[in-house]
């Protein structure tokens, strides 16, 4: 089956839709299938995508929010499916639109957004956004959620929507997290408001400072986010137990949480945390909300430190999280292992892609 990922940012900087989409494109590439990556900029100095067949399409528009393509249908050649990433920008309405005109199939990876509480941070006028973005669904073959959650989400706005289900993969490295750190551990984006960050140092601030574990945070700045984090360590008299840092990255990163007692993420709403999965992974303790997509699963299986983010609550789990972690170790891998393996999810993907499609796997 030859696929074609679509979006404008893919050969831009790092994050965590960039490298959801770079993993399912190597997957896919590694299960023999011809994989294009449709962007608007110059092909990754990095390996980012493999041997897939970087395509750049020309677009139009003054940023994120009105930048879209041009003649994305000549791009499409040879193409059996187009995927689609992320929503709620013009850019995949037009590339939706162009997929329709030259009969291509399309499926749409939300990433999460579709998540009830995303749509409530959506900048009005939202009846017309959602009306929309309901037409995108409507067209196309389905929307490919990583979670049931998360397909449950996108018939909200559109019930007669199909879905394929499938997470993304993680391998199990050989460097495993070993007890003894003396600090909880943060990394990704400082979205104050979607990654629960003011939640979380208003409950530090709340516990009696021989409590506080110390927590050291690395990311990268999101809308002024690094800016405000700061501004609240100080405002909540945490600079004693708080660092508020600059992203990290490769070994440093790597060093970094498995010198940790345990890695913490509180967030609002996440569809697949990747910094979640990279940390169970390594046998790192995680302490995570209830709020995102794997949580139930996490919960089930005792596999992370589940919590729901009334203040209250949150304030105790960080406080116990240090001297609970080295439990959660062993489940944690467990969990990624039987969850989360490419040589399971793959042919699972496929399946449902042909089954939507109407083809032969």
């Amino acid at each position: 089956m030859r696929f074609a990922f679509y979006y404008p940012g893919a050969t831009g900087g790092h994050s965590g839709v960039v490298a959801a989409i770079a993993a399912w494109v190597r997957a896919l590439l590694a299960a023999g299938h011809e994989v294009a990556v449709l962007h608007a900029g110059r092909p990754p100095t990095e390996p980012r995508y493999g041997d897939a067949d970087l395509r750049a399409v020309r677009h139009v528009g003054r940023g994120r929010p009105t930048l879209v393509p041009v003649d994305l249908a000549a791009a499409l050649r040879d193409t059996d499916v187009l995927v689609l990433n992320e929503a709620w920008f013009i850019a995949n309405l037009v590339a939706a639109r162009a997929a329709r005109h030259a009969g291509v199939p399309y499926v749409v990876i939300p990433h999460g957004v579709y998540d009830p509480a995303w749509i409530n941070h959506l900048k009005p006028p939202r009846a017309p956004r959602r009306a929309l973005e309901s037409a995108v669904l409507r067209s196309a073959a389905a929307v490919h959620a990583f979670f049931p959650a998360e397909a449950a989400h996108a018939r909200l706005l559109e019930p007669s929507v199909r879905s394929v289900v499938a997470p993304m993969g993680f391998e199990l490295p050989e460097d495993r997290w070993q007890p003894g750190g003396d600090y909880l551990a943060w990394y990704g984006r400082y979205a104050v408001a979607h990654k629960g960050l003011e939640l979380m140092l208003r409950a530090l601030a709340v516990l009696p400072a021989g409590r506080r574990p110390p927590l050291r945070m690395h990311g990268i700045d999101y809308e002024g986010g690094f800016g405000r984090t700061r501004e609240l360590v100080a405002e909540l008299g945490l600079a004693d137990h708080v660092t508020v840092a600059g992203p990290i990255f490769g070994a440093r990163k790597r060093d970094f949480v498995l010198g940790c007692a345990g890695f913490v993420q509180p967030s609002n709403w996440d569809s697949i945390p990747i910094t979640v999965a990279e940390n169970l992974a390594l046998g790192v303790p995680c302490l995570v909300s209830d709020r995102i997509n794997p949580a139930p699963y996490l919960a089930a299986e005792d596999a992370a430190v589940v919590t729901s983010l009334d203040q209250d609550a949150l304030a105790a789990a960080l406080a116990e999280f240090p001297g609970r972690g080295a439990a959660y170790s062993e489940r944690g891998r467990a969990f990624v292992a039987k969850h989360f393996d490419w040589a399971d999810i793959v042919p699972s993907y496929l399946d449902q892609i042909s089954a939507v499609l109407g083809v032969r796997a």
